[in-house]
């Protein structure tokens, strides 16, 4: 996928990032969007939106005129580091750290940023475990050396300071044992050391530091002491750790030489920022920012949940609905200014954030990236779509589906047009949405590498690996079986039966309750029809479903289980889904494949039988008996929907009103399935099958005609008759 597909908005000269950065994609200054006080931007998407993407396209391309840093708050090394001296690192240190590499690499305008006030910290973190001995406390110190300023000792001195210190921390090395804590030491060593100008820097920042009264000596030993407490010491601690990599960064550019050689403002890219890593690193910059401690780090950071995660708000907070929250599409530059009034410590963080929700492509965008991956797809298949015969009506089948399944998910676009280039379309006219997530696509890089069905590997890029944060351990291997059985659920109580039932025997369970919010946390979107509120996602999994076991049998057996439940109530019982349980059963009855089940509910249930029901009530759940899914064109059998709803394959047996209800079943069943274009036959046929029910003098057949109508309405903008959240990108 091209790395800027779809931010043109966000990234153009007169974009969001440059605009903040102040500088452009080719260097050119830009007037600075805000004044000194910044909002910390989330970038909000669920899985596959592109956030990672557009931090790595900020790194490389911005990042050659000012310094961006990036860390990914998910990686595992910074876990793995901190683990290999836990009294001393954590991951909190290990990723300032990371960040504090790059910034000391810079090599564009101005040069590379020191970090004294870091570094000071880190060293007093390193020195202040009192059980480590004391070369196993100086490895930790000497650890951080390649984050001194090369060529003087922060300012002021010749380069012999900086040698006579490194000398000093060797001479502590071979002194055995230390005649004082090794804390002391270091601290003496380094006041002794550095520059008037460096001891100024560190009063500064560490004579801040809760107890110090000023005594930068005093801030640097809190803070080491409250960093082997662990627990909230720790967490403060580690909080004004990244204030003082803020402060080295603001310092590099406010000072003389800063001003003169520095232009723009720096950026911190903190990719899948909403987990435990990211929400240490990013509270502390909004509390301080809140407090009036103001930097010019402009903060990206990646959050899934649209409201850039619970961790930004409390409960009691009046002002929550006021957060900024802007998308390319709303034109402009949002609009940004820290509410006032509240109390101090006391107001939500999501005041300092601005939540920028990534933007999905375009029906154009979609096309010119197929077209593009077909164009240099790889293996014998590929471009195929555009030498064969009929290839104008395989581009608009494989265009359509892409569209449909996608909804402008990038990462949907990206992977779907991978299977499409090479993918070989026989029969346009039986090409479906199933067969595209059938195109087989080279798992990995190597051009060896085993070609797997494209829908396995958009559950394994945004379901393996991306699980929720909070889903238990024990639960991680049977994560996407559960979301398979959930794709054929549409509310909370249709998913806990499923669940109830799919892990009987099990201690560790999960309510669909729990899985609905670990979706949300995950970014997810919610739908009130359909418990996996992504139409792509959802079909990924049926189709998963329907190939785990046998024959469809896993597909059936959950179904029939939902079937069974509903047809258990009293059958004209409410439904919010459906409108009766029977009419909820019957609904599951078909997808299971009882298709003479779902007639026979339709025809007892006709008004013209049933003389309590209403004409509407029952065009409704004629919609929402069709709403089932259809496991035919997954290998169900032969699919005679068009043909029965065109009546060239009339059902045995039945009256005239069973046959007329059979066939217009079909024709809604077909049109709703939405896996292939619109059939305009069809839908040509439902006023004449509605009129035709209506011959009969029964009360309220004014409201065929007026269904008719609506319905080919819609049909002619190829919208569904029955829409809902996931759906509304149909047409």
């Amino acid at each position: 996928m091209s790395d800027d597909l779809g931010f043109s908005k966000l990234l153009d000269d007169d974009g969001l990032v440059a605009r903040l950065l102040g500088k452009t994609l080719k260097g050119r200054n830009r007037p600075l969007l805000y004044g000194p006080d910044l909002p910390v931007v989330f970038l909000t998407g669920g899985p596959g939106m592109g956030k990672g993407r557009l931090l790595r396209c900020v790194r490389d391309e911005f990042g050659r005129h000012v310094p961006a840093v990036h860390a990914d708050c998910a990686a595992p090394a910074h876990a793995e580091r901190a683990g290999q001296h836990p009294s001393t690192r954590s991951e909190v240190t290990e990723a300032l750290r990371e960040m504090a590499v790059q910034f000391g690499a810079w090599g564009g305008d101005g040069g590379p940023i020191a970090v004294p006030r870091l570094y000071a910290g880190l060293v007093a973190v390193a020195a202040g475990d009192p059980l480590a001995g004391s070369a196993t406390g100086l490895e930790e110190v000497r650890r951080h050396d390649d984050l001194l300023p090369r060529g003087s000792f922060w300012g002021g001195v010749l380069h012999r300071a900086f040698r006579h210190y490194l000398a000093a921390l060797a001479a502590l090395l071979a002194a055995q044992p230390l005649a004082t804590p090794l804390i002391t030491a270091i601290l003496d060593e380094l006041f002794e050391r550095v520059s008037s100008e460096g001891k100024a820097a560190l009063e500064d920042c560490y004579g801040a530091y809760s107890g110090a009264a000023g005594h930068p000596r005093l801030g640097l030993h809190a803070l080491s002491v409250d960093f082997q407490q662990g627990g909230e010491g720790r967490a403060n601690a580690e909080s004004f750790l990244f204030r003082a990599l803020r402060e080295d960064v603001e310092a590099a550019y406010a000072s003389v030489r800063g001003r003169m050689a520095r232009a723009g403002r720096p950026a911190v890219l903190l990719d899948h920022a909403d987990n435990a890593l990211g929400r240490r690193l990013l509270r502390p910059v909004l509390l301080d920012r809140e407090s009036g401690h103001h930097d010019r780090v402009v903060v990206f950071a990646t959050a899934r949940r649209a409201d850039g995660g619970r961790f930004l708000y409390r409960s009691t907070d009046a002002d929550a609905e006021a957060v900024a929250a802007w998308g390319p599409a709303d034109g402009g530059l949002p609009v940004w200014r820290r509410a006032q009034g509240g109390v101090p410590g006391l107001v939500a963080p999501a005041r300092g954030a601005l939540l920028v929700r990534m933007p999905t492509l375009t029906t154009e965008q979609q096309n010119n990236e197929v077209a593009r991956l077909r164009g240099h797809g790889r293996g014998s298949g590929a471009g195929t779509l555009g030498h064969q015969p009929g290839e104008h009506a395989s581009r608009l089948r494989v265009e359509s589906g892409i569209h449909r399944l996608s909804g402008g998910r990038p990462r949907f676009v990206a992977r779907l047009g991978e299977g499409a280039a090479s993918l070989r379309v026989r029969d346009p006219a039986a090409f479906t949405d199933w067969d595209l997530l059938d195109a087989p696509v080279r798992a990995g890089d190597e051009p060896e590498g085993r070609p797997v069905p494209v829908a396995d590997l958009l559950l394994d890029d945004l379901i393996t690996r991306q699980l929720p944060e909070e889903l238990p351990p024990e639960q991680h291997d049977h994560w996407l079986d559960l979301l398979g059985h959930l794709s054929v659920a549409h509310t909370g109580n249709c998913a806990q039966k499923l669940l109830l039932a799919r892990q009987e025997g099990r201690d560790e369970r999960l309510s669909a309750y729990r899985v609905a919010e670990l979706l949300a946390d995950s970014g997810w979107p919610h739908c009130p029809r359909h418990f996996i509120g992504d139409r792509g996602l959802r079909h990924l999994l049926m189709r998963r479903l329907y190939r785990t076991g046998q024959h469809g049998d896993a597909w059936r057996a959950d179904h029939e289980l939902l079937r069974d439940h509903f047809a258990g109530l009293f059958p004209s019982a409410p439904d919010d889904q459906c409108g009766t349980a029977a009419a909820h059963a019957a609904h599951h009855h078909l997808a299971a494949g009882g298709v003479e089940a779902a007639v026979d509910h339709l025809t007892r249930a006709f008004p013209l039988r049933d003389a309590t029901r209403g004409m509407a009530e029952w065009c409704e759940e004629l919609l929402a008996i069709a709403g089932a899914p259809c496991a035919v064109p997954l290998g169900g059998g032969t699919d005679d929907r068009h043909a029965r709803a065109l009546g060239e394959a009339p059902p045995a047996g039945g009256d005239w009103l069973r046959r007329r209800i059979d066939r217009l079943l079909h024709a809604v069943w077909l049109y709703e399935d939405r896996t292939r274009p619109v059939d305009q036959a069809l839908t040509g046929t439902w006023r004449q099958l509605l009129d035709r029910l209506g011959d009969e003098p029964v009360p309220g057949t004014e409201v065929l005609t007026r269904k008719a109508g609506e319905w080919a309405q819609l049909a002619q903008e190829r919208q569904p008759l029955k829409p809902c959240t996931c759906t509304r990108h149909l047409g």
